[in-house]
């Protein structure tokens, strides 16, 4: 259980604790018989989901912090096929409630997959793996959620980018001329910045400000060192153009990825659906 959920009650301690470690957890090849495999594990699918939407009507009724929600929302992708309709109504209800925490909670979300793989690949990122580009497009995916009027996300998007930056620039000591350990995260800030609006990325104010701002700490960056790339290519990614100021740093790479639409079938559960329409949920993805 995250830190965060020491204060719960028990019971939804518990549920929470269940949600994290069984709900999203792998499948014992020997758990079922093998000539009632396929009904129990529906069965079982069922009662995850329930459990699953039972969570998630905490967040959509605010009984519980949006953050706890942030390893759910980090499943969004891995466990589509399965879970990724609910998933995909938590996110909605807590947009409804606060875009701003709930871009926050999808940053969290991203900083803890990464650290998770960064802890397995023995401290690096390799930016060509394909556990790297699901990170990244679950980010693009998290972005296009926040809908298509971008004045009405535009202030939880700039917090979103924002806080990124300062996540992107941590040390634990003093500048020493090496890139920070977060440098790569760049690349998922990358992904994301489609939504900002031109003067939220160029303007007095803007992002390519605040940057640079932050980057006045680190003092004299190296252009051509290849661990400061993700900086570069969220740099261009934020100033959209060759002909513009801030240029003097590489190439400019195409960002983002296409949407893939895939269509799944999953078990009816009208429990599920019965009390997501209940609580006023909208529509439902099947």
């Amino acid at each position: 259980v995250s830190r965060g959920a020491r204060n719960l009650s028990s019971g939804i301690n518990a549920e929470y604790g269940y949600v994290m470690t069984t709900v999203f957890a792998e499948e014992d090849p020997q758990q079922f018989q093998e000539d009632e495999e396929d009904e129990a594990k529906t069965e079982v699918l069922i009662e995850k989901r329930r459990v699953l939407a039972s969570f998630g009507k905490l967040i959509a009724f605010n009984i519980i912090e949006m953050r706890l929600a942030a390893p759910i929302f980090a499943q969004y992708v891995k466990s589509y096929q399965d879970y990724g309709d609910i998933v995909k109504q938590m996110m909605s209800k807590a947009r409804e409630l606060n875009r701003t925490k709930c871009m926050r909670t999808q940053l969290l979300s991203l900083e803890q997959l990464f650290e998770e793989l960064r802890d397995q690949n023995e401290g690096r990122i390799d930016r060509s793996s394909e556990e790297w580009t699901k990170i990244k497009d679950l980010a693009h995916r998290f972005a296009l959620m926040a809908g298509v009027d971008n004045y009405k996300s535009r202030q939880a998007v700039v917090t979103f980018h924002r806080e990124g930056i300062i996540y992107c620039l941590l040390r634990n000591g003093p500048p020493d001329g090496s890139p920070p350990s977060n440098i790569v995260f760049f690349d998922i800030l990358a992904e994301t910045t489609f939504k900002l609006m031109d003067i939220d990325k160029k303007g007095p104010k803007g992002l390519l400000a605040f940057l640079e701002e932050q980057l006045m700490k680190e003092g004299e960056i190296p252009e051509d060192e290849i661990e400061w790339g993700p900086l570069r290519t969220y740099r261009t990614a934020l100033v959209g153009s060759m002909s513009e100021p801030y240029m003097y740093y590489g190439k400019r790479k195409m960002v983002g990825s296409p949407m893939r639409v895939v269509e799944v079938k999953r078990p009816r559960d009208d429990y599920v659906i019965d009390n997501w329409q209940a609580s006023g949920s909208g529509n439902y993805v099947q």
